[in-house]
């Protein structure tokens, strides 16, 4: 991740690769057929991890907007505390390398989110749209300001993170 985050893509290779593991390449070919299965492989390791970190073992998930935004805010804290990753994640998921991914992998990765979201429509708790929709309705405009208030070298306010998410809520709430 280190490698691909510094040299892009196309800029990494196995032998790179390998020497900031401190391995054989040939080591990394008993894991992996080629370097684009282990930075699929990859992608969805770390999808799932993100994922997953959204949900604590005892958290309600009774739709509300209390779960929206308590899954919202561990969304930031995930940015925060995991910025290769994320930085990662996003490059991957705006790159042609995403349509390697079978949706099957891709869409899955959180099981959680859709039983979330189908129930928050059926309650019409949210709007009856797409689930990707809702998706970027919620965390794109928070993943968007903490990439701008990283690039200013300042952090976002308790005060930010209220408008942010409040906004977010309005545009997929009924």
């Amino acid at each position: 991740m280190k490698i691909i985050n510094q040299e892009g893509f196309q800029g990494s290779s196995m032998i790179r690769i390998a020497k900031e593991a401190d391995l054989c390449p040939a080591t990394i070919y008993l894991y992996f057929e080629n370097k684009d299965d282990m930075i699929k492989k990859l992608y969805i390791h770390l999808k799932s991890k993100k994922g997953n970190s959204y949900f604590k073992p005892d958290f309600d998930l009774s739709p509300s907007k209390g779960t929206f935004r308590t899954i919202w805010l561990n969304h930031y804290q995930y940015i925060m505390d995991n910025p290769e990753e994320y930085n990662f994640l996003e490059n991957f998921s705006n790159s042609p390398l995403i349509e390697q991914i079978d949706k099957e992998d891709n869409y899955d990765y959180c099981p959680v989110f859709e039983t979330l979201f189908e129930e928050s429509k059926a309650t019409k708790l949210i709007q009856s749209l797409e689930n990707d929709i809702i998706y970027s309705l919620l965390f794109a405009p928070i993943s968007q300001m903490v990439k701008k208030s990283n690039s200013l070298g300042k952090t976002l306010s308790t005060n930010d993170l209220i408008q942010i998410f409040e906004a977010s809520w309005k545009a997929v709430s009924q």
